[in-house]
């Protein structure tokens, strides 16, 4: 079986790496191609194993203007495609890992060689070209309706593209949607811990919290919510991992409402085992993102038996029942941030065991067994996460 994978924004992300590597231990040929703006990106996340299942196309052929210029950037793909791979190879299934950059040049392959594709919907695809470049929509929609199989990596976004799109295209590619999640790095499940105990309930509740210091991310809200726990008598403390255009911002709010002392900045860290030292310390995870694709940081932080706390209608909202492994919530209610956090402690072993449980099912091989099946047997994988 032969497979082109299109991938826009493979040098951006390890994800694709561990998604291509996972694969080839399945046996399969894949063939990825790689648009790229620079030749400095050439090699760039290529696994440097010898695979002769793994064959990688990067393309110096982007400039500035394909932005505005769609049509002629996925002809532009199309020819490079046809010149340096399919002159060669022969295509069994095409998988664009994005609808607008990769989708429409699967679907232009569709129609030329009748090579069935499937596609991810991701961030880009919904808040960038849906929202924005209205003309494109038509376009956007023979894609999905022409794809063997409409890939979402979380039931948030799954509902909020149905929301978005025509009843009449809603309609016809309802069948064939299906959501499968990223998965963590396999570090988190082999230092997966199988039990987290606290030593008492409510007398020191230590949150943490990692990701971008940008409005989006948050962490307003998180340092809101420690300064009412605090409030109410709680020695609430607070971990934050990352940096971010707003981080001055944010250290000037902790004096405003006098908890600098309890709340400690780490800085961006990428060294998975301080990472991990500075969960352990930890009894909650909370990111309320205003928009959050999946949120591989809270799985990870699960793998820890962190309880997490996640925004209502994002990321991770819809793989767990409502107070199974932490709970949803209004990013700017802090009074339910609050009320979360306590509810959580109450319950914590019961909850932290149930995170750690649940984190072991997104794992890179689970995750590429759905993706093997829909390659093989598309027309009959009906359900994912």
């Amino acid at each position: 079986m032969n497979i082109l994978h299109i991938c826009s924004y493979y040098i951006g992300n390890q994800l694709y790496k561990n998604m291509v590597k996972e694969l080839s231990t399945m046996g399969v040929n894949q063939h990825v191609f790689i648009p790229i703006k620079n030749k400095s990106s050439i090699g760039k996340n290529q696994l440097l194993t010898q695979n002769e299942t793994i064959k990688y196309y990067y393309s110096n052929i982007l400039n500035k203007y394909d932005r505005y210029l769609y049509l002629l950037k996925i002809n532009k793909q199309l020819k490079e495609i046809e010149k340096s791979i399919l002159s060669n190879e022969s295509i069994d299934f095409v998988h664009a890992h994005t609808v607008f950059s990769d989708g429409g040049t699967a679907y232009q392959l569709y129609e030329k060689y009748g090579i069935n594709y499937m596609v991810t919907v991701r961030n880009t695809d919904i808040n960038r070209f849906y929202k924005y470049w209205i003309p494109l929509r038509p376009y956007m929609y023979k894609i999905l309706l022409n794809a063997r199989k409409v890939v979402f990596i979380s039931h948030a976004y799954k509902k909020q593209m149905f929301s978005l799109l025509p009843a009449k295209v809603v309609s016809q590619i309802k069948s064939k949607c299906i959501v499968i999640p990223n998965g963590i790095d396999k570090y988190w499940h082999k230092e997966s811990k199988e039990t987290k105990v606290r030593k008492d309930k409510l007398s020191e509740i230590n949150l943490l919290f990692i990701g971008m210091l940008n409005k989006n991310k948050n962490l307003k809200s998180v340092l809101l919510t420690c300064a009412k726990l605090c409030e109410q008598g709680y020695n609430a403390k607070l971990k934050v991992v990352g940096n971010g255009p707003l981080e001055d911002d944010f250290r000037s709010l902790t004096k405003e409402l006098n908890i600098d002392k309890n709340v400690e900045f780490h800085g961006y860290i990428t060294d998975k085992k301080s990472i991990k030292s500075i969960i352990d310390e930890c009894d909650v995870f909370i990111m309320p993102s205003f928009k959050e694709t999946f949120g591989l940081v809270y799985i990870e932080a699960m793998s820890r038996g962190l309880p997490v706390l996640y925004s209502k209608g994002q990321g991770i909202d819809g793989f767990f029942e409502e107070g199974e492994i932490g709970y949803s919530v209004d990013p700017l209610n802090i009074e339910a941030m609050v009320n979360a956090i306590v509810k959580i402690i109450v319950n914590y072993p019961e909850m932290s065991n149930n995170c750690i449980k649940k984190s072991k099912v997104f794992t890179w091989h689970t995750i590429c067994g759905y993706y093997y099946k829909l390659y093989t047997n598309n027309n009959k994988v009906s359900s994912g996460f």
